[in-house]
């Protein structure tokens, strides 16, 4: 069982996961499971908004910011398919640091599997947090909050992630 520590492995996260994580709150959890890196692009799209979801993340004391060289950038803008500045910088500082990506643009997940990155999602992080019982609300209920704050959550992902959720439920005594 993950639950007695921190994992502690890197990965590098996009704006719209952190919004998401946040609006659930969950993002307090996040350290038990990531060291979260974060470009400059995208702790800038974060403080755009003061007071709103996600807005708090970048004065969390163990978010690791960092910017991409300009080299990586460079690469991932010139080859297709084109992606956002934060899912650029996500993708060029998973590549420079050899860090998974946390991406739920589906263009951008393309890039970034077009280019040997692992890669998952908010959904993904959602699985893992109810895997090892941290998740304080149910899949479905999350689902429909994150579909309700604007996620775009296709019929058939849906019922996949409500089944892998239930079938880790299913594996928890504690549940």
């Amino acid at each position: 069982m993950e639950r007695s520590g921190r994992s502690g492995k890197p990965a590098v996260f996009d704006t719209s996961s952190l919004i998401f994580l946040d609006l659930l709150g969950y993002i307090p959890l996040l350290q038990q499971l990531y060291q979260v890196v974060v470009p400059e692009v995208v702790s800038e799209e974060l403080s755009v908004h003061p007071g709103s979801p996600g807005s708090g993340v970048m004065s969390l004391g163990w978010i690791v910011h960092r910017a991409p060289g300009t080299e990586s950038v460079r690469r991932v803008r010139v080859e297709p398919p084109t992606v956002g500045r934060g899912e650029r910088e996500v993708i060029a500082l998973g590549l420079e640091l050899s860090y998974p990506v946390v991406l739920d643009d589906r263009m951008a997940r393309l890039r970034a599997r077009h280019v040997g990155l692992e890669i998952t999602g908010t959904l993904g992080v959602l699985l893992r947090l109810h895997r090892i019982g941290l998740a304080s609300r149910g899949i479905e209920e999350a689902l429909q909050l994150l579909e309700e704050a604007g996620m775009r959550i296709s019929p058939d992902l849906r019922m996949r992630v409500i089944e892998a959720g239930r079938q880790d439920e299913g594996q928890q005594p504690w549940r």
